[in-house]
C-alpha cells in the first residue's frame, strides 16, 4: 500500500532543456549602464567620507545592480514586454527594494559616523 509519503516513483527526463537565449534591447543596456554610472558616483561620493565605505558601496552596488538587472531580464523573457516604459518599470521594480534596503542601511552608517566625529571625537 503507498500513500503520500511512499508515493509511486515518477519517471525523470535526464536531458537538460535546451536553453533560450536573452533578448537585449537598448533600453535593457541603458538601463544597466545608468545604474552602473549611479553606483560609482555614489561609490566615488562615499570616497570623501572613508575609503572602506567606498569600496563596500562600489562592491555591494555592483552585485545589487547585477542581480537586480537578471532578475528583471529573466522575468521579462518568461513575460514579453516590447513598450519602453514597461521595461523600465520592470528594471525599477527588481531594483527598489534594494535601494529603500541599502540606501536606510547606507544614511544609517554615514549617521553613525557623523555622530561619532561630532560628539565623540
Amino acid at each position: 500500500m503507498r500513500d503520500i509519503y511512499d508515493a509511486t516513483p515518477a519517471p525523470v527526463s535526464m536531458n537538460l532543456p535546451e536553453s533560450e537565449p536573452l533578448h537585449l534591447t537598448g533600453t535593457d543596456i541603458t538601463f544597466l549602464t545608468f545604474s552602473c554610472l549611479v553606483v560609482l558616483a555614489l561609490s566615488l561620493a562615499a570616497w570623501t567620507v572613508d575609503g572602506t565605505v567606498s569600496l563596500f558601496v562600489a562592491v555591494g552596488g555592483g552585485l545589487v545592480v547585477f542581480e537586480s538587472w537578471h532578475t528583471a531580464l529573466l522575468f521579462l523573457q518568461r513575460h514579453q514586454q516590447t513598450d519602453r516604459r514597461a521595461r523600465v518599470a520592470i528594471h525599477m521594480a527588481a531594483l527598489l527594494p534594494w535601494l529603500v534596503i541599502l540606501g536606510s542601511a547606507a544614511l544609517a552608517m554615514l549617521g553613525l559616523f557623523w555622530i561619532s566625529d561630532r560628539y565623540f571625537s
